[in-house]
């Protein structure tokens, strides 16, 4: 596209350059500039209370109310974003849910658990397939401090022989609180597809009390880590490092432009004024033949279409390797050579791009500790370094030690009042199951992993 105020011109390339044109002086003119605009939406987490619907009143996750979208977008754009979060509900997965009694070591005044089997139990969960709807909770309390469920209880809960049936992972992004109003405490959730919804798609539940557990047939369950100064929803506790993973965004664009045009570097080109004369007396020439009347537009026309001829010949890797000739005389009136000039314009794009690879680094640190994660279990290489064994080791037991019992508290309840409700005098809990790692000069020789690779 071009863009003209009289003999000076812009032309913004299709391949992602910038031209500057002087068109007919010897001297003088516009100077180019590569820029970049961008702003970090999201950033300003202000909420409204409610929003309205066409099916009522709601609660907004986040600004726009669509939180888990937007995470969605910028992990996604982030190279290390889901890697980092699939390695860190790896970790807390462990290998999986177990049942276990709480115990106490008499000789050492410890609390632990005691592992154990109960076929009955396991069976009834299985049949709901808890392993996968845990999981998905999991992938949603990891990236949102927060999941919702659906759990729907036998008939017989209206006859006093209640039971739940079934509880089924709702995705984060489709659910919000009904507005109850000011000071008061929600007790029903809408589904749709947020933000942008059909109302003939939209469903209401009300939520679900553990006081009352069989006190509706179908209901919405929300679980959740506590945000600070977040009332309704949780926030993810990497919050505060939005703002650099935007950046981080931004770097592969950068790279990719810049390789695809680095054999064409924005230039300023100048044109002698006597090369638009002699086209003005060409294009009167023409017209006179033509027999129609000749417009300073048209000249007008010539330019911008020369402009633009000119750019996308010089432009792009399929260019690489051409030279360009242009000719110059001397003007004996000017006192000056005239010819076409052109002049490469230094935009310091190695200290730019340097820049942005520095602002790549720091983003990473970022990422991984608003993530909770150290960055030798996330395996990225920061300072060009990878963590050593003995580090992820040391790393493993104290996020172990540190991260865990939250995630299991949380994570573990929904399945814990399926086996509260229809199991009550088991006295069986569930929890993830961890197995604990032991440093390789701990293992008999026979049993290390590098006698057995």
């Amino acid at each position: 596209m071009v863009h003209r105020i009289g003999n000076l011109g812009i032309v913004t390339n299709t391949e992602g350059e910038i031209f500057t044109f002087d068109t007919g002086s010897s001297a003088g003119g516009w100077s180019a500039a590569n820029f970049m605009l961008g702003g970090i939406s999201g950033s300003a987490m202000g909420y409204n209370q409610y929003i309205s619907t066409g099916k009522g009143e709601i609660i907004p996750y986040g600004p726009h109310n669509d939180m888990p979208g937007y995470v969605r977008n910028l992990l996604e754009n982030f190279y290390a974003g889901e890697g980092i979060m699939g390695k860190k509900a790896g970790l807390q997965w462990g290998e999986g849910p177990r049942l276990y009694e709480d115990a106490v070591d008499d000789e050492n005044n410890l609390f632990y658990r005691r592992w154990t089997i109960d076929k009955r139990v396991t069976s009834s969960l299985e049949e709901i397939d808890y392993t996968t709807q845990m999981h998905r909770c999991l992938v949603d309390l990891c990236h949102l401090e927060g999941f919702w469920v659906k759990i729907t209880l036998n008939r017989g809960s209206r006859l006093g022989d209640g039971k739940i049936v079934n509880i089924e992972h709702v995705s984060a992004s489709k659910v919000r609180y009904v507005w109850p109003g000011k000071g008061k405490i929600p007790v029903e959730a809408m589904v749709a597809d947020w933000p942008y919804i059909d109302s003939a798609n939209v469903k209401r539940y009300p939520i679900f009390s553990p006081a009352h557990p069989l006190a509706h047939p179908v209901s919405l369950a929300y679980f959740r880590l506590y945000s600070f100064g977040h009332d309704y929803y949780s926030v993810p506790r990497y919050i505060g490092a939005f703002g650099w993973l935007e950046l981080a965004d931004t770097l592969a664009p950068l790279l990719r432009t810049y390789n695809a045009n680095a054999s064409a570097i924005s230039k300023h080109i100048e044109s002698p004024q006597a090369y638009w004369d002699d086209i003005k007396e060409k294009l009167k020439t023409q017209c006179l033949k033509q027999k129609i009347k000749y417009t300073d537009q048209m000249l007008e026309d010539f330019k911008s279409d020369a402009m633009e001829e000119f750019a996308n010949s010089m432009t792009g890797k399929r260019n690489a390797g051409k030279f360009i000739h242009t000719s110059r005389f001397y003007n004996e009136v000017a006192h000056d050579f005239d010819g076409w000039k052109i002049t490469p314009i230094d935009n310091k794009l190695k200290e730019y791009i340097e820049a942005q690879m520095l602002i790549a680094k720091k983003s990473e640190a970022a990422a991984t500790s608003g993530f909770g994660l150290d960055p030798s279990l996330s395996n990225l290489i920061l300072d060009t370094k990878l963590g050593s064994g003995s580090e992820k080791l040391y790393a493993l037991k104290v996020f172990n030690a540190t991260e865990t019992s939250l995630i299991d508290m949380v994570l573990c309840k929904p399945w814990q009042l399926f086996i509260d409700t229809n199991y009550p005098d088991t006295g069986l809990r569930l929890g993830l199951y961890r197995t604990v790692v032991d440093a390789e000069k701990n293992v008999n020789p026979e049993n290390r992993i590098k006698a057995n690779a």
